[in-house]
């Protein structure tokens, strides 16, 4: 057993010329006798101080080691260099006996995993109390309850309630609509919600009419909205149109700038589709064709005109086609409009459709278009056509087969109409 003592100044000895210094060493010593020399020389370790010599200690002398302050939470002694950790209240917990102990500290992921893991025991708890409740069919969602909770309460419930709309069960789809009533607008500006309006306006009932109410004022709105425009769409092609007419009500005035709008435009196209012959969508047609040729030349306002070419009233389609032949090569030359001179040769009057080939219908034209990037479908369009004459157009492309392979839509165009094959 090692004993410690202090080691007195007046038993420290150092060489002579050397400047006495006190400096704290330490040495083992064994549990049994051993013989040692009556001194024993020893190094001074560097972490205390930089000695200048050897400091002898006598045989029986032993270190004692200087005991630090604390607070009684430890037994073993502490030494200078190794200052006691304040424990936080936070950090330590109580046993039985009112003993204190150190909690371990968890990394960053460790925490991480262990705050997923409790939210995916209370998510598994919450759905296995929605199965139990369903089960026993103690009004799994009941109409009160969920009109009066908030729109994330509806869409934390969505999934039972798109089970209860495709159920096809009259008291389950009455229950659903229920819980949507007056929550309607709401639910089609998001991302989920606005599918679920979908299927309850898809069920056909009186009731899913009614919601449509919830939309009045809200049409233009929702026609530029990434979710809510699907809905409006919905209600074209579903309801009636004594339910319906609302949308085109609300969209006179505004034709030609939603008519330009990335998702707005489909309405128009839904409305030619589903309500061309109403007076409602004509007068909107009307309105839009006043800045047709603008339009068949707009990213999204080119759909909206060919869906007039292929839906729409006679006196429509004359209306564009008569913008297209005012710059028929350049119309058929654009990205966009191009296509609207393709469908114009297949949905507008025969007198029309004459006219137009009689300026596309020309050798020179034909391969002029095939030259161009856009032109070309319409060219492969004219070539297919067996009103026009193309063998002296083709013979031209063939001859100039070398110039038509350098782009690529040019190689496209000889594999398509038969003059090359195509490449692996």
């Amino acid at each position: 057993m090692t004993m410690t003592t202090e080691c007195p100044n007046t038993e420290m000895q150092s060489f002579p010329q050397q400047q006495q210094q006190q400096v704290i060493v330490g040495i083992l010593v064994p549990a049994g006798p051993v013989n040692f020399p009556s001194y024993q020389a020893i190094a001074a370790p560097a972490i205390y101080a930089k000695p200048e010599g050897l400091v002898y200690m006598p045989q029986g002398a032993h270190l004692q080691v200087p005991m630090a302050p604390h607070d009684g939470n430890s037994s073993f002694p502490v030494t200078p260099r190794s200052p006691v950790r304040q424990h936080s209240p936070a950090e330590t917990d109580t046993t039985a006996d009112d003993a204190p102990l150190e909690r371990p500290r968890l990394s960053t992921s460790a925490a991480r995993r262990m705050r997923r893991k409790r939210a995916a025991e209370r998510a598994q708890q919450a759905a296995e109390q929605s199965r139990n409740n369903e089960g026993t069919r103690t009004a799994p969602l009941s109409a009160g309850r969920v009109k009066s909770d908030s729109i994330n309460s509806i869409l934390e419930h969505c999934d039972l309630l798109r089970s209860q709309l495709a159920s096809g069960i009259a008291d389950e789809v009455q229950k659903a609509l229920a819980a949507i009533q007056g929550h309607v607008w709401q639910l089609s500006q998001h991302a989920t919600g606005c599918r679920l309006v979908q299927l309850a306006l898809e069920t056909g009932c009186h009731e899913a009419a009614l919601l449509t109410r919830e939309l009045h004022g809200h049409v233009q709105e929702a026609a530029v909205s990434p979710h809510a425009n699907y809905v409006i769409q919905k209600v074209v092609s579903t309801l009636t149109w004594a339910t319906s007419s609302f949308v085109a009500k609300e969209l006179l005035n505004s034709c030609a700038r939603l008519a330009r709008h990335r998702y707005a435009c489909r309405i128009f196209c839904r409305l030619q589709e589903f309500c061309g012959n109403r007076d409602l969508t004509l007068q909107l047609i009307d309105e839009l064709l006043v800045e047709a040729e603008d339009l068949c030349r707009h990213n999204f306002g080119h759909h909206v005109v060919q869906s007039v070419l292929e839906h729409g009233h006679e006196k429509h389609r004359k209306v564009v086609a008569t913008i297209l032949r005012s710059d028929l090569l350049s119309f058929a030359k654009h990205r966009n409009a191009s296509y609207l001179v393709e469908k114009a040769l297949s949905y507008c009057a025969l007198e029309d459709q004459q006219a137009l080939l009689a300026q596309l219908g020309r050798t020179e034209v034909i391969v002029e278009l095939a030259r161009s990037q856009f032109g070309c479908y319409v060219a492969k369009s004219l070539l297919q056509d067996e009103r026009v004459n193309g063998k002296e157009a083709l013979r031209r492309i063939q001859a100039l087969a070398g110039d038509f392979g350098r782009t690529r839509h040019g190689q496209r165009l000889l594999v398509e109409i038969g003059l090359a094959e195509e490449l692996a």
